[in-house]
């Protein structure tokens, strides 16, 4: 069996001098490895995804030689020798593992564990993947504009039956700006780029027609904004076969939370469903029916859905289709026989969105904290503090709660906020109005001049960088942390300004200021987060959501001949929130959360 592993040409291309070269070459330690996205692929989840590999690869016609299978970013081989191990001895006769990498010393080892193997062939790259591309090739079957081959590398386009890999996942701050518009040029990447997206596209290039892809990467591509192109990406050049969002199960060494894809390049998106596999970590349920399993990927096959134990730790495993929308725009999200009725009847029962009567927004961004925000003016020399009709209290996520603002003797944070707060348009104040805080804000001009995108917009060096209109502050309006484990959406006292980490709604002209209760009733109720949790599900450790502008904008509203019961009740909760009644509180929440389900024309049911 041939082993080989080639030191790479020297691409003399732009990409060659960039920092995406020099992220993925460089990386030679496990920190260096770490705050750049790569993470090798533990041996759990390595054997998983391997062992899909498997499935799909031996079901392909016998009639070739050789089936070869290529890791983009092999790192020490683990994907690679688990691709090995999960094929029965007599199919490593006919298989072929090439590998790439910009790591040596990871490839001297990747060699020593497949050398043994049985392969019919290995081929080990010292270079990176995503400069050998041919770009005659990229450009006549995907229109892409990948770095011309030179003389020495190697025409692999179309060569795999299957590709494994858990690509590295790199944001646009770490690869820097130029090194992004770069790739997002090459490989026709809109929005923020991350490195993840280019090696999908290369990947693609790689397979042949019916090429198995299985992919390890991060699940929010699969419901984010972000994720569109990578939606449309997928759907448009590949038969999706199986996708397991791992969630919260800790299964990977890395901040994202993961999630396997495996796919067939294919044209033809007819021949079967794909099946979605959900598991993530719920609190065990008395009297529930709990299986315990070594690790959570024994049961993460399809054939089990419900409760599933391991180290003490329960997770709830569901299992249905995927519905990828029409668009790359809508979130993937799981189909099955419940939830498609479920989903029916609130739509049977919605009169909208709530999209359809406010905008939600998120909050400010000064871009300078430490000198628009503080909870401590009244300790600065009276000279440099900011007259007060131009300090603002703040809402901060630390500060959300249900229903109001709490009351409380802390110091209340307070933003500089230099604008006519009665302009319909951002226009700053004149600081000559304003000695106190003209005397402040030059003590800082140095930092805050030194933000060189306000200055080129046009701003003023005192100006926030996103302030929103003045006057909007002056208007009802409610808001909610962008992250929170449950529902916590309040209204917001005139003349508080929100923070960037929380999102604020505006109502949409003509629209009466009752829209806002009721808003508010079905966002603070189970079923708001039943909704999310079937439609969007974008969750982090330990349950927290993400209640982003684009999620939150679809809540559903019930037609208003059936809310009535809920409009009627509200005063009374707010009363009850603004009074601190506790008991009362609770009951009428009880109450209003039963109204809300029966709107949609729905049982309450049990928040998990």
């Amino acid at each position: 069996m041939p082993a080989l592993v080639n030191s790479g040409s020297q691409i003399d291309a732009p990409l060659a001098k960039s920092k995406a070269r020099t992220v993925v070459r460089e990386l030679t330690d496990e920190t260096q490895r770490k705050t750049h996205g790569i993470h090798y692929t533990p041996p759990l989840l390595a054997d998983y995804l391997a062992r899909q590999v498997a499935l799909e690869i031996q079901s392909l016609p016998r009639t070739r030689r050789q089936f070869a299978v290529l890791d983009p970013a092999c790192g020490d081989g683990g994907l690679l020798k688990a691709v090995a191990d999960a094929v029965p001895p007599a199919f490593r006769e006919r298989l072929s593992l090439v590998g790439f990498d910009t790591d040596e010393r990871a490839l001297a080892k990747a060699e020593t564990a497949l050398k043994r193997c049985g392969l019919a062939a290995l081929q080990l790259e010292h270079t990176d993947f995503l400069s050998v591309i041919s770009s005659e090739q990229a450009e006549a079957q995907m229109g892409l504009h990948f770095v011309a081959r030179t003389k020495e590398s190697h025409g692999w386009a179309g060569r795999f039956q299957a590709v494994i890999s858990n690509p590295p996942y790199v944001r646009t701050q770490v690869l820097g700006s130029a090194a992004a518009q770069e790739l997002a040029t090459r490989f026709g990447l809109t929005g923020r780029v991350d490195l993840y997206h280019a090696f999908v596209k290369a990947m693609t290039l790689a397979l042949d027609d019916q090429g198995i892809l299985a992919l390890l990467t991060s699940n929010r591509f699969l419901s984010v904004q972000s994720g569109s192109s990578m939606r449309e990406w997928m759907t448009e050049h590949f038969q999706l076969l199986r996708l397991v969002d791992l969630g919260d199960t800790k299964l990977f060494d890395a901040a994202v939370l993961p999630a396997v894809l495996v796919a067939k390049r294919s044209v033809d998106k007819s021949e079967r469903e794909c099946e979605f596999i959900r598991v993530y970590e719920t609190p065990e349920r008395a009297g529930a029916n709990v299986r315990d399993v070594g690790s959570i990927l024994e049961v993460a096959d399809g054939s089990f859905a419900g409760f599933a134990r391991t180290d003490g730790v329960c997770f709830q495993v569901e299992t249905g289709r995927l519905q990828t929308g029409a668009d790359g725009r809508t979130p993937w999200t799981m189909s099955n026989g419940g939830v498609d009725s479920w989903l029916a009847t609130v739509k049977a029962n919605s009169a909208g969105t709530f999209a359809n009567v406010a905008k939600i927004c998120v909050g400010i961004k000064t871009t300078a904290d430490s000198v628009f925000i503080r909870d401590d003016w009244d300790s600065l020399p009276e000279d440099e503090r900011p007259e007060n009709e131009l300090l603002r209290p703040l809402v901060t996520h630390h500060r959300a709660t249900c229903w109001h603002v709490p009351a409380t003797t802390l110091a209340i944070k307070r933003v500089l906020y230099p604008y006519e707060v009665t302009s319909e348009d951002r226009t700053p104040v004149d600081l000559a109005d304003y000695p106190r805080a003209r005397a402040y804000l030059l003590k800082h001009r140095e930092r805050l001049q030194s933000r060189n995108y306000v200055i080129e917009s046009g701003r003023q060096w005192y100006e926030i960088w996103v302030p929103h209109r003045p006057k909007d502050w002056t208007r009802p309006k409610l808001a909610f942390p962008d992250i929170s484990e449950t529902s916590k959406f309040f209204f917001v006292e005139e003349g508080w300004i929100v923070n960037g980490d929380c999102y604020w709604t505006k109502l949409l002209p003509g629209k009466d200021v009752s829209w806002l209760s009721l808003m508010l009733a079905v966002a603070n109720s189970s079923f708001a987060l039943k909704f999310y949790d079937t439609v969007f599900h974008n969750k982090l450790y330990s349950g927290r959501r993400r209640f982003m502008s684009q999620y939150v904008s679809r809540f559903p509203l019930p037609k208003l001949d059936r809310a009535k019961d809920i409009i009627a009740i509200m005063p009374r909760v707010l009363k009850a929130s603004s009074e601190q009644n506790t008991d009362e509180l609770e009951r009428l929440q009880d109450q209003l959360d039963g109204l809300v389900w029966k709107a949609f024309g729905l049982p309450k049911e049990i928040a998990r």
